[in-house]
């Protein structure tokens, strides 16, 4: 209960804040960029913002877009999550010892260095075409950024704050909640940003290659039937998915756990 009403603190802190002002700002001034480029461009090539929220209005009364958007939040999330632990956990043994580092290391060249599009056409050779696919791709390309983030944060650990911890005859167990975890929330809080980002976006590419339901089919079918307005209101639907995310979950649970600073 305390948790929660810190977080609602936070976010109205930020609400007020002229970070959310300029913020604000900053969407309008990509708003009239967005209608000024309609002007200039055939309305099949870019749609203006009032046709694209007319059709994303139009799509709120129907059944497709809630199914479509469920979908797609529900592989995101698991998405998210699974490489989010896998690569913070491997980070943390990779970060205590170097022989686990250099051993994950090729693997962790390997991941972040090939193509997303590769990963997609291996995973539905595995996996086939559907949810397992998706999540798997967002799994296996997020986790290497946690990944390094965590061992990095480990590595900036001051080593006097260490002796201290072994002076004190602390366990791995405690290092790891009162020194390197700590240590952990300003480097991972910055990975969760690029990783909801990131992760959207390779979520909807795989779901536009191989999948016949969520967000990134719909904007294939979109695209496929020329209805230039419905894909936009799609692409307005995941800087929300995107916003909502980062914002008013990440954003404040980050304010949260780095409450110590102030």
């Amino acid at each position: 209960m305390i948790y929660l009403k810190e977080l609602l603190k936070d976010t109205l802190e930020y609400l007020k804040s002229k970070k959310f002002i300029f913020s604000t700002l900053g969407i309008f001034l990509l708003l009239a960029v967005w209608q000024v480029g309609s002007f200039f461009m055939h309305e099949i090539i870019i749609a203006s913002p009032i046709q694209a929220f007319t059709a994303l209005f139009r799509m709120f009364g129907t059944e497709r877009f809630w199914d479509a958007s469920w979908v797609t939040a529900q592989r995101a999330i698991a998405g998210i999550l699974l490489g989010g632990i896998a690569g913070f956990i491997l980070g943390i043994f990779a970060g205590l010892n170097e022989n686990i580092k250099n051993l994950l290391e090729p693997m962790r060249w390997m991941i972040m260095s090939i193509s997303p599009v590769i990963v997609v056409v291996i995973a539905m050779l595995w996996f086939g075409m559907g949810t397992q696919m998706v999540i798997f791709i967002a799994a296996i390309l997020l986790s290497p950024i946690v990944y390094v983030n965590t061992i990095k944060g480990i590595e900036m650990v001051d080593e006097k704050i260490i002796e201290m911890a072994d002076v004190y005859k602390f366990s791995t167990i405690q290092k790891l909640k009162h020194v390197y975890i700590p240590a952990l929330v300003g480097p991972l809080s910055a990975a969760m940003t690029i990783v909801v980002t990131a992760g959207m976006r390779m979520i909807v590419l795989a779901e536009v290659l191989g999948t016949n339901a969520g967000i990134g089919y719909e904007l294939s079918f979109a695209r496929t039937d020329m209805n230039t307005p419905e894909l936009f209101a799609w692409v307005v639907v995941t800087l929300v998915f995107v916003g909502v995310a980062e914002y008013l979950i990440f954003k404040p649970i980050e304010n949260y756990l780095l409450r110590w600073k102030k």
